[in-house]
């Protein structure tokens, strides 16, 4: 039979673990920034948190400290490419969506 103390010990573990898993990926550090040249709207994001954002751009300047992957369809699934960490001006044609990872 288990004592109370390795019982709470056991649980104490369990629910540092789980806490761990839950919790959410770090945000990027820095900025990136994506301009349409179309419309000349430019839209900049502070120490963007990963996930998948859906401004309309054609030019990219990654100041963040992670790559960031644009794509040609709305949903970060079609026609990626990565931009690089410390990336200045890069064209990249008409693009729908940028994930940060």
């Amino acid at each position: 039979m288990r004592s109370i103390g390795t019982i709470i010990g056991t649980a104490a573990l369990v629910a540092g673990g789980l806490g761990f898993v839950l919790t959410p990926a770090h945000a990027s550090s820095g900025q990136l920034t994506v301009k349409d040249g179309t419309t000349g709207r430019t839209t900049t994001y502070n120490d963007p948190a990963p996930g998948c954002y859906r401004p309309r751009f054609n030019t990219v300047i990654n100041r963040t400290d992670r790559p960031v992957t644009v794509f040609t369809d709305e949903n970060c699934r079609l026609g990626a490419r990565v931009i690089q960490p410390g990336t200045d001006v890069v064209e990249v044609g008409q693009r729908l969506s940028v994930a940060i990872g």
